[in-house]
């Protein structure tokens, strides 16, 4: 599948631009930067990543057929992401719902979907690679994966690598079955005692997997409950 990339030394963010340009721009477009003014994740957290150390960079999905998979596409990026990183080596890598990859329970990599439906949806990936220092505060431990390995990796070659496996996946991704499974044995939060929002009420639950639509299931005051967006933290004793 060819796909057409865009390259900014310095950009404010790789999603912003494509929601600005989605008209002019091919169906599978990426657009990858080295350094983002403005990056951000899910919730309106920042992103922060050191210049020319990681890899940032969007898609963008014109294809209705595909748009019309939702939520599901961040499982199948999830997916493809944690695949590349296990076919180089890396152990220990797990996928926090809804959509951040964890190695060694810190966080490695981040996932942004945004759309504008049923016009486009455009997947946000960061990466943490060859940066080894982290100077802020953060609510999950970050790493990259020079700190996992110890030794630089080349950025230009992952990400092509990435780029191709995402590709693969999201023209293939009628096989939900397939990134359900994937996914359930990946799952940093099962059996994890959390704490969420539902129904505008404090909640905490034990995490007992997510159902075929990426729902993840709580199991709160024996019921279980479906939650389909938010975000969960580990209740830590």
């Amino acid at each position: 599948m060819k796909y057409q990339e865009i390259y900014f030394p310095t950009i404010d963010s790789t999603n912003l631009y494509i929601k600005k340009h989605y008209k002019e721009l091919n169906n599978f477009t990426f657009v990858s930067t080295s350094f983002q003014t403005s990056g951000k994740g899910r919730n309106d957290h920042i992103w922060l990543s050191n210049k020319d150390e990681n890899i940032l960079f969007s898609l963008l999905i014109k294809d209705k057929e595909i748009i019309n998979k939702g939520s599901l596409l961040s499982l199948v990026t999830a997916t493809s992401i944690s695949e590349v990183l296990e076919r180089n080596k890396f152990n220990n890598v797990y996928i926090k719902w809804p959509n951040d990859i964890y190695i060694n329970s810190k966080k490695v990599s981040g996932i942004l979907l945004e759309s504008q439906l049923p016009k486009f949806i455009v997947i946000g990936i960061g990466l943490n690679v060859n940066q080894n220092e982290f100077d802020n505060e953060f609510k999950v431990e970050p790493t990259s994966l020079y700190l996992e390995k110890k030794k630089e990796i080349n950025i230009n070659n992952l990400k092509k690598e990435l780029y191709e496996n995402l590709i693969n996946n999201v023209l293939n991704c009628s096989d939900i079955n397939k990134y359900i499974s994937y996914f359930n044995n990946h799952n940093y939060l099962l059996n994890k005692e959390i704490s969420f929002i539902y129904e505008n009420k404090n909640r905490v639950g034990k995490v007992i997997g997510v159902d075929n639509n990426f729902n993840l299931i709580v199991n709160s005051n024996n019921e279980n409950i479906y939650l389909n967006s938010g975000e969960v933290n580990i209740i830590v004793y």
